[in-house]
């Protein structure tokens, strides 16, 4: 290479054109076979598979953080409007401790109900976001002359997401109901 070109480094890179795309794969394989110990020969196809290999891994990080906020966001926001309905229907629960149910059979009537209803939400987004956002996006994105979304959707994260945001709503509804434990039922039904 220096011979033809004096001012090649180490970390230049050169496209070879090759006129049969089918044997692409056999001509990198026979070069790097010749050339083994002076270059590094390999097809586009596997050059950009491990560009977006790369890509993909260095967005995990990014995309875990922001899936734990979310999580946490989850949290408070069904901690928060569990509370307020908690005190809107003091009464109702304060009743429901004089007909004798425990504080605990309450609580655990509150979490199941907000566990079955984020169970549904979870299912439901899995389809959306599996399903109909990539045809949205591909809609979009096809007015900017990218016509295929190359989607990496690796199901072990959703589901594992997916697990935490439901037992996040759910623990947020139980922590919410601790007010139920703590009052007794006349405070309840005067309040």
């Amino acid at each position: 290479m220096r011979s033809v070109n004096p001012g090649y480094s180490e970390f230049d890179v050169i496209f070879i054109n090759v006129n049969d795309m089918a044997k692409a794969g056999m001509v990198a394989s026979e070069l790097n076979e010749q050339f083994k110990d002076f270059a590094s020969v390999v097809t586009q196809k596997t050059l950009l598979d491990s560009v977006y290999a790369e890509a993909a891994n260095i967005l995990i990080y990014p995309m875990s953080l922001i899936g734990l906020l979310f999580i946490i966001v989850t949290f408070i926001i069904i901690f928060s409007t569990c509370r307020i309905n908690i005190r809107k229907e003091s009464r109702t629960y304060g009743i429901y401790k004089s007909l004798g149910m425990t504080s605990r059979q309450i609580r655990l009537s509150l979490t199941m109900g907000m566990f079955i209803l984020s169970f549904v939400g979870a299912i439901l987004g899995i389809f959306v976001g599996v399903y109909l956002l990539p045809l949205l996006l591909e809609m979009v994105l096809s007015g900017y002359g990218i016509v295929q979304l190359p989607l990496i959707l690796h199901w072990g994260g959703m589901v594992l997401f997916t697990c935490l945001s439901i037992i996040a709503a759910s623990l947020g509804s139980w922590f919410s109901s601790r007010i139920i434990r703590e009052a007794s039922p006349r405070m309840l039904v005067i309040e």
